[in-house]
């Protein structure tokens, strides 16, 4: 399917059978060792073998190549100042945020092939991005009657932060959006994180565009945005870190296909031309000027600061996250519950919905006399507390008495004797009666006393 969009497949044809080989990142340069040595062993049937050189890549990508029958059609002579823009530059459809602008030797169909369509890009992914368990699928058609394909991929990506997980899967959705290697090619990336905080509620788009910067380079340019689904208190933080990344990446990315293509120069710089022709060149637009320049150092306090931030925000993203899971699953148990109640109920005959309701009505009764037995309880407990303390305060005050009348005693020297130890301490009633006897003694000595001094006077 990929061979009539991608220039990656030979088909050879024998009297016998037909065999197809794909996912060539250079089919050009296969195609010319192949027929080299067919000419070797057959030069009577060369006339049948046309060269690679001679075919233009949508011509090699549109048709089968035959071994027996050399039906590739000519290409015109390409021009010596191709130069082509994508649709995003036309329309402003390039994301927020510049990720990569580079120019690479190659033509489009070449670069397009090393970044999403050659072992390359899985061998960057495994061994410079250290990337585990890379899962990636096959090209299909994004509709049945569409020329675009589309695919998924799914990878474990380490991470180094000090809080939070180690690791986390990453799923990719790869699409055309637009796909004609003599203008431009477009491609959109959206990446999810799940096992991250808030990984349920944003996606990291990214758009790669492709088109000639000359008629043996391609410029290629890399936009990305975060897009949010819901909310997250860490919105600032998680943008930060996903646009960073992206940036890294397609730098490393860079960096490593300019590596493989000085390594295999055959493969993307046409035979007879200077390679130093077309060296690595600086992007045409520095990514320094386009996110403002970097950023001047910031002092320890700044930093310890911005760390304490970042936990706090993560600190009330997980409250929120663990409170939003909670009440969903609250939510669903409910309804699961009266969901199983209607069936059991819409199932029961009249005489189990009887019996049903019966025993309800039984455990009603029971909770209710529980409930006010504990009630009643409750209110014998305070009213016994309130008559012991009500008896405590007055056996203070008879107390009290008994020692302010010994005392009184002991100032008349002598007078009414008053047995204070044939007083029953527990015995409310003797306690009332001996307090009168006392009284009546002290209101007949005090008229005592007054009699005598009316005596005296």
């Amino acid at each position: 399917m990929t061979a009539f969009v991608i220039p990656n497949a030979i088909q050879m044809t024998t009297r016998q059978a037909k065999y197809t080989f794909a996912s060539f990142l250079s089919r050009d340069t296969t195609y010319d060792v192949i027929a080299n040595i067919w000419r070797l062993a057959r030069p009577d049937d060369t006339h049948e073998l046309p060269d690679s050189r001679n075919t233009s890549a949508r011509d090699m990508a549109s048709i089968t190549t035959s071994v027996s029958e050399g039906c590739v059609k000519e290409s015109p002579v390409p021009r010596t100042n191709k130069m082509t823009h994508c649709g995003c530059s036309r329309s402003g459809g390039h994301l927020s945020e510049l990720a990569l602008e580079t120019v690479l030797p190659g033509t489009p169909d070449k670069i397009y092939n090393l970044m999403f369509a050659s072992g390359f890009i899985k061998d960057f992914m495994k061994v410079d991005q250290k990337l585990a368990d890379v899962q990636i699928s096959d090209w299909a058609p994004i509709g049945q009657t569409s020329k675009l394909l589309q695919r998924n991929m799914s990878y474990i990506k380490p991470l180094n932060n000090s809080v939070g997980p180690r690791q986390t899967k990453c799923e990719i959705h790869d699409e055309a959006v637009h796909c004609d290697f003599e203008d431009h090619v477009v491609m959109l990336t959206s990446t999810r994180t799940p096992d991250v905080p808030s990984g349920g509620v944003f996606i990291v788009k990214t758009r790669t565009c492709l088109m000639w910067a000359s008629s043996i380079t391609t410029r290629v340019i890399v936009t990305t945005q975060v897009e949010w689904t819901g909310r997250s208190f860490i919105k600032g933080l998680i943008e930060k870190s996903a646009i960073e990344g992206q940036k890294v990446y397609h730098s490393d990315l860079d960096k490593a296909m300019r590596m493989y293509i000085q390594e295999h120069q055959a493969e993307f710089i046409p035979e007879g031309l200077d390679p130093t022709a077309v060296a690595p060149v600086e992007p045409l637009t520095p990514l320094a000027e386009v996110i403002g320049g970097p950023e001047g150092p910031i002092s320890a306090e700044e930093a310890r600061k911005a760390r304490e931030r970042d936990r706090n925000r993560r600190g009330m993203q997980w409250a929120y996250d663990t409170f939003d899971g909670a009440y969903h699953v609250a939510e669903r148990s409910t309804k699961g519950a009266l969901e199983l109640v209607k069936e059991a109920w819409e199932q029961s005959s009249s005489t189990t919905i009887l019996w049903f309701v019966i025993v309800l009505l039984v455990l009603s009764n029971v909770w209710t006399l529980a409930l006010v037995g504990n009630r009643e309880e409750v209110g014998r407990r305070k009213v016994m507390k309130l008559a012991e303390e009500k008896e405590r305060w007055l056996q203070g005050v008879i107390a009290g008495v008994w020692e302010e009348l010994a005392a009184e005693r002991a100032r008349a020297g002598g007078g009414v004797s008053v047995p204070l130890a044939s007083v029953p301490v527990g015995d409310m009633q003797a306690e009332v009666t001996n307090m009168g006897k006392a009284l009546d003694a002290v209101e007949q000595r005090v008229r005592t006393i007054r009699d005598s001094l009316e005596g005296l006077s």
